[in-house]
């Protein structure tokens, strides 16, 4: 009986070492992933023959809708990066993961911070970054406008379909950092911004844990 409960000990220590073990490869490997997609961005001009390419890559895979859009965008920021394209599989793990960070971005906001979409701010704020695209569409954004063609979008469809969570984050931001400059006691937008990216990283790689 003794010996059966010196046994039984041990197993309940090593399951508890087990859970306070550090993050596995696997996590932080995610983890690793995640800090990297959320910092990609490159100064390279988006051509055409890239959207297309995106594109045909996209139907290739057989990936439709909304994750057509987020393959895309990925595939691109890859490409103004200056990165060689090669595991399209790679650049549709990473579309899922920036997806998945953003959706996650939005929950932390409102779970731990109570922080809702404005659905009228959020109109303004398309609304008047919209018209001033409109008006110069011969201009330098025209890839801007090749892009929407390409996707089946017209260009108010694209900002309120492609680009919509670019400005649920700047109107949900307006009343989130001034949360987080207190509880993070910062005063930088850059810093904050950083230290919450950092706390959605480690709410996604927590949630995979589990």
């Amino acid at each position: 009986m003794k010996y059966s409960l010196f046994i039984f000990s041990v197993i309940i220590m090593l399951c508890s070492a087990c859970n306070n073990n550090p993050e596995t490869s696997e996590l932080k490997e995610l983890r690793g992933k995640l800090v990297e997609i959320t910092q990609l961005g490159g100064d390279e001009e988006v051509e055409e023959d890239h959207i297309d390419q995106a594109i045909h890559e996209a139907a290739s895979l057989g990936i439709q809708g909304e994750d057509r859009d987020w393959f895309v965008r990925s595939f691109l920021i890859s490409k103004s990066t200056g990165e060689e394209i090669k595991d399209m599989e790679e650049i549709y793990e990473r579309s899922q993961l920036k997806k998945l960070y953003e959706k996650t971005w939005q929950d932390v906001a409102l779970e731990r911070y109570e922080v809702t979409l404005d659905e009228e701010r959020l109109q303004v704020i398309i609304e008047e970054t919209l018209q001033p695209v409109k008006e110069e569409k011969e201009n330098e954004i025209e890839i801007q406008f090749y892009l929407a063609d390409s996707l089946g979008y017209s260009i108010d469809d694209f900002f309120y379909t492609f680009d919509r969570h670019i400005y649920e984050k700047w109107v949900i931001s307006e009343e989130l950092y001034p949360l987080l400059e207190k509880e993070y006691n910062l005063e930088e937008n850059q810093e904050i911004s950083h230290t919450y990216r950092m706390e959605v990283i480690d709410e996604i790689v927590k949630a995979r844990s589990l």
